[in-house]
């Protein structure tokens, strides 16, 4: 999380997850895959099998059948959505509080957003997107958001009501659960991000989770040129169910599933670290009149520090205090919708306008731009902690006392 406001006070921890905890283990893996010279996935001189066996643990630390290791996050997103096979010009429901790339994987897709309400969880309001289901509607995209987990039983139950498929974007929330459950496994299929940012991080990767034959192998197919990869080598990949199609490029590369298997070590600690630091904030802050965002299962969270102040200004004013004061701060996604991106909203893509302006959502402007979030770091010290808690008791009695003047 970068600092917008004070950008000379330099942070007094670093805000980083699975980065933060990159050691000699990471640089012996990617050392191995580069002196095999097997650095695809499919062949080599002395092919190592990194992404497969990546593949495969992820998909039993999410309790499902499958997983499918992609090139990024927007990537697991638009093979998913092809994978369940959205026909072109279906919809699909998003929040309006997520990242462009939620919007541009439905592009990719041939589907078109619809964008339905948050509530004070800043992720889909499960009592609100209902309304928006129409014949057209194929998918609902539950955003597991600032590794939180949505309120998935009953954005669940309206699905199954009306027969709609749910792919879970749980690019923020790898090693997350809901009520017992890994986040990414509730629905048709789940997307996962390995960002630089994200929780385990490859720089940039992706996967995809299902407990769905059919979906897996298309999925599987899709990012691999439709299974149909003709080379002088010869030979087809893949493709058990239906006759071949035309696919893309999106394969991990040896290099990326090495490295993230080490990674994937050192998830559990890591979130419970995280959980615990959160659970400590908010307890020692307790006697103060704070709003934090609701957490549809805290136990299961991958550790969040946000609140929601009591406007705009006063977000941006306990930004500016917690920054000063080398806590790494800031408004998700700048307190913009995501249909307030200029390309969102125009409904302009690469091949021309696909929608029309989408109407404005006022009570998810209001919650986005209330939201302040700390950022917590994997090597976070007690006394870092003792900071935050310092930091954030200072900010907030300044701003309670600038209320009452």
């Amino acid at each position: 999380m970068t600092n917008p406001v004070s950008p000379t006070v330099p942070p007094r921890y670093e805000p980083m997850r699975g980065l933060a905890l990159w050691g000699e283990e990471e640089k012996a893996a990617a050392l191995e895959v580069l002196e095999s010279r097997s650095l695809f996935r499919y062949y080599g001189p002395a092919l190592q099998h990194r992404v497969a066996e990546f593949e495969r643990r992820f998909a039993a630390v999410h309790e499902a059948p499958y997983a499918v290791g992609v090139s990024s996050g927007t990537a697991a997103l638009t093979c998913a959505l092809i994978g369940m096979g959205m026909p072109a010009g279906a919809e699909v429901i998003v929040p309006a509080a997520t990242f462009v790339g939620c919007v541009s994987a439905v592009v990719a897709a041939r589907g078109v957003p619809v964008f339905a309400d948050i509530d004070a969880s800043l992720t889909l309001d499960p009592t609100a997107w209902e309304s928006l289901v129409t014949e057209r509607t194929f998918a609902v995209m539950p955003v597991h958001l600032n590794h939180a987990a949505a309120d998935m039983d009953p954005v669940l139950a309206v699905a199954r009501r009306h027969g709609i498929r749910v792919l879970e974007d749980a690019a923020q929330a790898c090693g997350v659960s809901y009520r017992g459950r890994p986040a990414g496994s509730l629905g048709d299929a789940g997307a996962f991000s390995f960002q630089l940012e994200k929780n385990i991080t490859a720089g940039e990767g992706g996967a995809v989770v299902t407990g769905d034959p059919l979906i897996h192998d298309r999925v599987a197919r899709y990012q691999d040129q439709g299974g149909q990869f003709f080379t002088s080598r010869g030979g087809e990949r893949g493709g058990t169910e239906g006759g071949p199609f035309l696919g893309a490029n999106l394969r991990m590369t040896e290099i990326a599933g090495a490295l993230l298997s080490v990674q994937l070590d050192r998830l559990p600690g890591m979130l419970t670290r995280l959980r615990d630091i959160a659970r400590t904030v908010r307890k020692e802050l307790s006697g103060l009149d704070v709003t934090w965002r609701t957490l549809p299962d805290e136990e299961g969270s991958g550790g969040d520090l946000t609140l929601l102040a009591e406007d705009r200004m006063a977000a941006r004013r306990l930004v500016t205090r917690l920054t000063a004061a080398g806590v790494p701060a800031a408004t998700l996604y700048q307190g913009r919708t995501v249909y307030q991106n200029p390309a969102v909203h125009a409904g302009r893509t690469a091949w021309g306008t696909e929608w029309t302006p989408p109407a404005r959502l006022r009570a998810s402007e209001a919650l986005l731009g209330r939201s302040v979030t700390v950022g917590l770091g994997a090597t976070m010290t007690d006394d870092d902690v003792t900071h935050v808690i310092d930091s954030l008791r200072a900010a907030l009695t300044a701003g309670a006392a600038g209320s009452a003047r």
